[in-house]
């Protein structure tokens, strides 16, 4: 992360004073969310200051007349469903594994092997049983769906989020985000 800081800007907290300045701000925990730094006097405590770092968003930050845009590391989640978004429209082909054509299971053992380095199995009944168990309600972008039938998997994606999911559903349907079109299935995080 490249960070220019300036000296020009000072605030008193207490006893001492900290130069402000946009590095200090990223520097002190500014990544949580996207925000304003100014030389207003304002007090805010240090430990606000500190709460909720991140380092998983683009951060917009104002100074002076300029503003600098940082774009920090992209979460493991969000780089998965990157990953199969860049997919969109290639050909399902029964057997397949990518990179041009896939199968479900192939589709969901190419992404995660490229993104995160995790080999699954080319079968999505076997698929899941890897990674830890999640409940639907606590899914987050980029973890596994296992579609089921009974308790056998049939079907291999990854969630999107929404209730959506990117998959090589079927002969004849090219790589796609869609909604999850069962209820009957489970989520398993990998990375």
């Amino acid at each position: 992360m490249h960070v220019r800081t300036s000296s020009r800007h000072f605030r008193t907290l207490g006893t001492g004073t900290i130069a402000l300045s946009v590095g200090l701000g990223l520097l002190a925990g500014g990544l949580g969310t996207p925000h304003t730094a100014s030389a207003a006097p304002q007090a805010p405590s240090v430990a606000a200051v500190r709460t909720n770092v991140t380092v998983s968003r683009t951060v917009t930050v104002e100074a002076a007349t300029s503003t600098r845009v940082v774009t920090a590391a992209q979460p493991i989640g969000a780089r998965v469903v990157t990953e199969a978004a860049r997919h969109k429209g290639k050909p399902y082909v029964f057997g397949a594994v990518g990179p041009n054509r896939f199968d479900c299971s192939g589709f969901t053992l190419y992404v995660y092997k490229k993104t995160v380095g995790k080999k699954l199995p080319h079968k999505a009944n076997l698929q899941q049983k890897y990674g830890k168990a999640i409940s639907k309600a606590k899914a987050r972008p980029g973890d596994l769906i296992i579609i089921r039938r009974g308790s056998y998997g049939i079907h291999a994606a990854i969630y999107a989020g929404n209730g959506k999911m990117w998959s090589a559903p079927r002969t004849g349907k090219p790589v796609s985000k869609q909604r999850i079109w069962s209820s009957n299935y489970v989520v398993r995080r990998l990375a």
